[in-house]
């Protein structure tokens, strides 16, 4: 059983499952009466993962300066805990599981095939910083590497 990210159930017609795994938070994520219809015809279980794996998946994201939110974070670690592939689209996320060596599928999109790195820089002057560029004043902003 795969785990799936709230996109799933919020974009196209149907999942490409009939049962799934994933974190409670994601029912928070689904705001329409449609993504939630799809959820419930799912049949989805949901768990929650090992505080273990939560901190391997949050080191990792911390190192990699990846833009993944904390139930990403969870979706992955639960991913981990059970050796099973994370279906999204989030290329964050799809980033994060290549670092990790969990196995992912994209949903609607093309999935990622190369490891990347996050790096902040100056929109404005393209300079490597962090928080505001002390060129320009700036705020930063992340792109893959």
């Amino acid at each position: 059983m795969p785990v799936a990210d709230a996109n799933v159930f919020i974009r196209g017609k149907r999942t490409p499952f009939d049962s799934a795994l994933t974190v409670p938070e994601v029912m928070d994520e689904l705001e329409s009466d449609s993504a939630r219809r799809k959820f419930d015809f799912a049949d989805v279980s949901v768990m929650n993962p090992s505080e273990e794996s939560i901190e391997k998946v949050r080191e990792k994201s911390e190192e990699l300066n990846s833009p993944t939110s904390n139930i990403d974070e969870k979706l992955l670690a639960l991913a981990l805990d059970l050796n099973q592939a994370i279906v999204t689209d989030d290329k964050a996320l799809q980033n994060l599981a290549l670092h990790l060596e969990v196995e992912f599928e994209a949903y609607m999109t093309d999935g990622i095939d190369e490891k990347k790195r996050w790096e902040e820089y100056c929109p404005n002057c393209g300079r490597k910083v962090a928080g505001r560029c002390d060129r320009c004043g700036q705020k930063s902003t992340s792109r893959l590497v």
